[in-house]
């Protein structure tokens, strides 16, 4: 009862709890154990995770699930960056909700934080190769013992990646997504375009889009002869399926992030995951 009488005092009693736990309690890599890494989304703890081969305990701000831009801070997530050696994030990351609320309640957790330099959409071979190479030089830097680990694995992840986006390109032909017309929300934009699909339509959360523009958006897509309406799971979700039966067009919602749906739980997973999404919408459309 007097919490919820008193909303503001809980709150400064939370954080001051969570400071005092940070204060007294040394992080387990100091007494020798793996050092914690925390990564801001599952494409860098997926990363992080292959390359470190258990030399981590590597965890996540946000799951596979979310959307990054409306994830709250729990108190768990203040505590794991306590113990954190490094905390791992995308450069899109730096100014959101979550990120600026971890600073505030936890200070410390600036000279521990590590940026990614690397934009654009990870989902995509060329990116996450690149990604690949950064995140191993931050692990390096954390831990030069297990340095030539690190980069070994970095090649051998490199190698696989590049392997696998051959396979990918053939599967997608052989899919008929080279040339397919779609209509997309823009977060996918990327991925789609990389697989040989032509992006005519592209539209953004609903509740940031008034009817206009989403008439705008829609006539383009008709005009165009959109076949394919593409949501991305951790935004639009399932808004897109109204989209398509308008249209007369195939649906698919694909993920942003490894650990969103069974069968994706890693980013060489994922991408195929969504693939085998695009080409199965493909067909029912046809």
């Amino acid at each position: 009862m007097g919490q919820s009488h008193h909303p503001a005092l809980f709150v400064r009693r939370l954080a001051l709890g969570l400071a005092l736990s940070l204060c007294l309690c040394a992080p387990a890599w100091a007494g020798g154990a793996s050092p914690t890494v925390l990564a801001g989304t599952t494409l860098i703890e997926d990363i992080a995770a292959d390359l470190g081969a258990g030399a981590f305990a590597v965890r996540t701000l946000i799951p596979g699930s979310a959307c990054p831009g409306h994830a709250d801070l729990r108190a768990s997530d203040v505590v794991l960056a306590g113990e954190a050696k490094a905390v791992i994030i995308h450069d899109w990351q730096q100014n959101m909700p979550m990120l600026q609320a971890l600073r505030r309640t936890a200070p410390s957790v600036q000279t521990r934080l590590r940026v990614v330099p690397v934009s654009g959409d990870w989902m995509t071979p060329d990116r996450q190769a690149e990604a690949t190479a950064a995140v191993a030089k931050i692990l390096k830097a954390i831990a030069p013992a297990r340095a030539g680990t690190i980069t070994a694995r970095a090649v051998a992840r490199q190698n696989r990646i590049k392997t696998l986006a051959a396979r990918l390109k053939v599967r997608a032909a052989q899919g008929g997504l080279t040339g397919l017309r779609v209509m997309c929300d823009g977060m996918q934009r990327p991925l789609l375009e990389w697989f040989g699909c032509v992006v005519v339509a592209e539209y953004g959360r609903f509740e940031d889009m008034n009817p206009r523009q989403l008439a705008v958006v829609m006539d383009r897509a008709k005009a165009a002869g959109a076949a394919l309406v593409v949501d991305n799971l951790q935004s639009t979700g399932g808004s897109g399926k109204a989209l398509a039966g308008e249209l007369h067009a195939g649906y698919a919602a694909l993920t942003n992030f490894p650990g969103a749906a069974k069968g994706a739980e890693t980013w060489e997973l994922a991408v195929q995951w969504n693939l085998e999404q695009l080409i199965a919408a493909a067909r029912t459309r046809r």
